[in-house]
Protein backbone atom coordinates (compact mmCIF):
# COMPACT_ATOMS: atom_id res chain seq x y z
CA UNK A 1 0.00 0.00 0.00
CA UNK A 2 1.44 3.78 -0.77
CA UNK A 3 2.35 6.07 1.36
CA UNK A 4 1.23 10.07 0.48
CA UNK A 5 2.90 12.76 2.50
CA UNK A 6 1.26 16.29 2.93
CA UNK A 7 4.06 18.63 3.36
CA UNK A 8 2.50 21.51 3.96
CA UNK A 9 1.11 19.71 7.59
CA UNK A 10 3.88 17.47 8.17
CA UNK A 11 1.49 14.95 7.94
CA UNK A 12 1.94 11.34 6.59
CA UNK A 13 -0.02 7.89 6.16
CA UNK A 14 -0.50 4.93 4.37
CA UNK A 15 -3.59 4.82 1.89
CA UNK A 16 -5.19 1.78 0.01
CA UNK A 17 -4.68 1.91 -3.59
CA UNK A 18 -6.55 4.05 -5.60
CA UNK A 19 -7.88 6.73 -2.87
CA UNK A 20 -8.03 9.68 -4.02
CA UNK A 21 -5.50 12.40 -2.85
CA UNK A 22 -8.81 14.06 -1.27
CA UNK A 23 -9.58 11.11 0.76
CA UNK A 24 -6.67 10.68 1.86
CA UNK A 25 -5.96 14.33 3.08
CA UNK A 26 -9.47 13.73 5.20
CA UNK A 27 -8.43 10.59 6.53
CA UNK A 28 -5.17 12.34 7.69
CA UNK A 29 -6.74 15.45 9.01
CA UNK A 30 -5.41 17.91 6.56
CA UNK A 31 -6.95 21.05 6.18
CA UNK A 32 -7.94 21.47 2.64
CA UNK A 33 -10.90 22.63 0.82
CA UNK A 34 -13.85 20.77 -1.27
CA UNK A 35 -16.68 22.75 -1.52
CA UNK A 36 -18.17 20.48 -4.41
CA UNK A 37 -17.81 17.38 -2.34
CA UNK A 38 -15.57 15.64 -4.40
CA UNK A 39 -16.92 15.89 -7.61
CA UNK A 40 -14.21 17.89 -9.58
CA UNK A 41 -16.68 20.44 -10.33
CA UNK A 42 -15.24 23.39 -8.21
CA UNK A 43 -11.14 23.34 -7.93
CA UNK A 44 -10.87 24.37 -4.68
CA UNK A 45 -9.15 20.70 -3.49
CA UNK A 46 -5.93 21.60 -5.63
CA UNK A 47 -2.69 19.99 -4.79
CA UNK A 48 0.68 20.83 -5.92
CA UNK A 49 2.65 17.37 -6.49
CA UNK A 50 6.14 17.70 -4.65
CA UNK A 51 7.18 14.00 -5.43
CA UNK A 52 5.77 10.94 -6.87
CA UNK A 53 3.77 12.56 -9.42
CA UNK A 54 4.64 9.26 -11.87
CA UNK A 55 2.52 7.41 -8.69
CA UNK A 56 -0.79 9.12 -9.46
CA UNK A 57 -3.53 8.59 -12.38
CA UNK A 58 -2.91 10.42 -15.27
CA UNK A 59 -4.42 13.81 -15.28
CA UNK A 60 -8.18 13.80 -16.40
CA UNK A 61 -10.42 16.37 -18.49
CA UNK A 62 -11.85 17.82 -15.62
CA UNK A 63 -8.90 18.71 -14.71
CA UNK A 64 -7.38 20.12 -17.88
CA UNK A 65 -10.15 22.42 -17.81
CA UNK A 66 -8.75 24.55 -15.12
CA UNK A 67 -5.58 25.11 -16.27
CA UNK A 68 -4.28 24.92 -13.13
CA UNK A 69 -0.41 24.54 -15.05
CA UNK A 70 2.40 22.11 -14.29
CA UNK A 71 2.36 19.69 -10.84
CA UNK A 72 -1.51 21.12 -10.02
CA UNK A 73 -4.01 18.78 -9.44
CA UNK A 74 -7.10 18.30 -8.43
CA UNK A 75 -6.92 16.17 -5.18
CA UNK A 76 -10.60 14.75 -5.68
CA UNK A 77 -9.60 13.47 -9.17
CA UNK A 78 -6.26 12.55 -8.56
CA UNK A 79 -6.11 8.44 -7.09
CA UNK A 80 -2.92 7.94 -5.51
CA UNK A 81 -0.98 4.49 -7.21
CA UNK A 82 2.67 4.55 -5.43
CA UNK A 83 4.56 6.47 -2.67
CA UNK A 84 4.17 10.67 -3.73
CA UNK A 85 4.30 13.82 -1.59
CA UNK A 86 1.42 16.73 -2.42
CA UNK A 87 1.34 20.51 -0.66
CA UNK A 88 -2.72 21.43 -0.20
CA UNK A 89 -2.73 24.59 -1.77
CA UNK A 90 -4.96 27.50 -0.59
CA UNK A 91 -7.67 29.16 -3.09
CA UNK A 92 -7.11 33.01 -2.60
CA UNK A 93 -10.35 34.44 -1.27
CA UNK A 94 -11.74 37.22 -3.77
CA UNK A 95 -14.47 39.80 -3.59
CA UNK A 96 -16.68 40.09 -6.38
CA UNK A 97 -18.14 43.07 -5.26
Amino acid sequence: MPTIVFVNEGKAGVVADGTTVLQAALDLGVKISHVCGGNGTCSTCRVEVVVGGENLTAINPQEKAYEMGDGKRLGCQARVRGNCAVRALMIPRVDLY
